[in-house]
């Protein structure tokens, strides 16, 4: 018994290992909802992949359950930590009403081989679109920056501006970061029409090394892009001796 015990956890523990070395893919988001389309007009949203295992993930095919819906992942192989964006982008013409697209990818992450997004969308024509664009529309200054190369250890820090360019109230909902290294600070949860807001952000470079980037998605009530994603970058160096 103490035999087959100590062999269990022997196994057990080599698979830990073995899946903490091996790629992992994560989404912080897998769905999108573009709210009202006028017919006719494409509209593209960028979702976030990211590579949290410990070897290099590999994205492989990806398939779109409609010919009016294309997708690319920016880059195909991320080292780990590492984050790139895939553009999805549906094209309305010809359609009307309520639209739900698939995109599935897939990777060479053992657990999950294949992910699977999912956009949908309200297609109106032109004089009820026009009727109904009320709402907020958040706009940021920026959606990146670079720190450049920084000392590992270094905490830095970084303010995101952001205006609310619509017609309604806008209401910061959510803001979410990929990796506890981030934390992020909302000035202006509610913004009327005009007024301004910013997210500071704080990256902490501690036990960090070599190019690295790390996602903010940032969530509102604006009807045409409810996510809004952000990213920084840094070149992290070992300490001098």
């Amino acid at each position: 018994m103490k035999r087959l015990i100590l062999f269990m956890l022997v196994v057990t523990n080599v698979l830990l290992f073995a899946q903490l070395q091996s790629p992992k893919i994560f989404v912080p988001s897998d769905s999108f909802d573009f709210g009202n389309i006028p017919e006719g007009q494409s509209v593209i949203h960028n979702f976030i992949i990211v590579n949290t295992g410990g070897d290099m993930l590999k994205l492989g095919q990806v398939i779109s359950s409609c010919g009016c819906t294309a997708a690319e992942p920016e880059k195909k192989e991320l080292k780990p930590g590492e984050s790139t964006t895939m553009k999805v982008e549906f094209n309305s013409v010809g359609r009307a009403g309520k639209q739900v697209k698939q995109i599935s990818v897939s990777s060479n992450d053992p657990v999950t081989p294949r992910v699977k997004f999912v956009i949908s969308g309200n297609v109106v024509d032109a004089v009820t679109f026009a009727e109904q664009a009320t709402g907020p529309k958040i706009i940021f200054e920026k959606n990146q920056h670079d720190f450049g190369k920084i000392y590992e250890g270094k905490i830095v820090e970084y303010t995101f501006k952001f205006k609310n360019a619509g017609k309604g109230v806008l209401n910061i909902k959510d803001v979410k970061t990929t990796c506890g290294c981030t934390a992020a600070v909302v000035t202006g949860k509610k913004l009327k029409p005009g007024e301004e807001g910013s997210i500071k952000i704080e990256f902490d470079s501690s036990n960090r090394f070599g190019r690295t980037s790390r996602n903010i998605i940032v969530s509102s009530n604006d009807p045409d892009e409810a996510i809004k994603t952000l990213t920084i970058y840094a070149d992290i160096l070992k300490k001098e001796s």
